[in-house]
């Protein structure tokens, strides 16, 4: 069981990844936006950060890049449907892995399998 941070702007892309993650037996948190997302961060200890990188206020990369600088640790799984343009950039700044929405359920939870076993790779 992983402990997990969910975080993005719609209210019903939290619920289903949240559902997913829970049905594997994940323990998650979320947050509707980045800056909601650092005070879960850091409140809980948090082994992957799911982030859609298109939010208000602390954009997607300026989380995955602010992340970074507080620790190496967590794995960050960056989500988008804006393009691989995004995701490419997301992997620049340290996310192990992309995914393009709509989620597919076993990309998601392969992905956090691998970070959860810290096997990460881009």
């Amino acid at each position: 069981m992983a402990r997990l941070l969910v975080v993005d702007d719609d209210e019903g892309d939290r619920v289903v990844l949240r559902t997913i993650l829970e049905r594997a037996q994940h323990q998650v948190w979320l947050a509707k936006d980045g800056d909601e997302a650092l005070t879960q961060f850091q409140g809980n200890r948090i082994d992957v950060v799911i982030t859609d990188l298109q939010m208000a206020n602390v954009h997607g990369l300026e989380l995955i890049t602010i992340l970074r600088e507080l620790s190496p640790r967590p794995g960050i799984i960056a989500i988008s449907a804006t393009g691989e343009a995004q995701l490419d950039m997301a992997r620049l700044l340290g996310a192990s892995h992309t995914l393009q929405k709509p989620i597919r359920p076993d990309q998601l939870l392969n992905a956090v399998s691998d970070l959860s076993r810290g096997t990460a790779s881009a």
